[in-house]
């Protein structure tokens, strides 16, 4: 995987040091991680409100799937707005990301974006009508339009292993 420049805090520079930070190199997201976490975070949504809708037609009654629809709809935009702004701008990390292990920083800090600069990035992939999607098949920073606009890369993160949960215990010795 091609790794990217990517700006990481320093704690020097948020004590009030003018010193800049130095890059890290980050492994950039591939395509198939991020068509994971599309699939988590859009496809499965619609498919649980199609299922509702389709239980309200079953019922027989013509008001069941409005009633089920206005409620199924009004869900699928809350948990939008949930999982694509605030989970993923505020941990860089929205459900399907974190079952992907790819998280979504700014290439100047390496930090999650923020939860209004979330909501604008996922508004461009809705203008871009989704062709942007398919960008990062073959840019060098495997950015989508929305990307490019927001200044954002999607990074590759290391899954949790044994070793990494291991605790320790009052005794000082670690168990995993």
């Amino acid at each position: 995987m091609a790794p990217t420049q990517v700006r990481q805090a320093d704690p020097a520079e948020q004590t009030g040091s003018r010193l800049p930070a130095v890059g890290m190199a980050q492994p950039l997201a591939g395509f198939g991680a991020r068509v994971i976490s599309c699939l988590i975070d859009y496809v499965a949504p619609v498919i649980v409100l199609n299922l509702l809708i389709s239980v309200g037609v079953v019922l027989g009654s013509p008001t069941w799937p409005l009633i089920l629809g206005a409620v199924g709809y009004l869900g699928l935009l809350s948990f939008g707005i949930w999982n694509s702004g605030y989970l993923q701008g505020t941990t860089g990390q929205s459900l399907g990301r974190r079952l992907a292990h790819t998280k979504l920083v700014t290439i100047e800090t390496g930090q999650p974006v923020g939860f209004g600069s979330a909501m604008a990035r996922q508004i461009c992939h809705g203008v871009e009508f989704g062709i942007g999607y398919l960008w990062p098949l073959w840019d060098v920073k495997r950015q989508t339009f929305a990307d490019k606009i927001s200044n954002t890369v999607v990074i590759r993160v290391a899954s949790p292993t044994v070793a990494a949960a291991a605790t320790e215990d009052r005794t000082g010795s670690t168990t995993p």
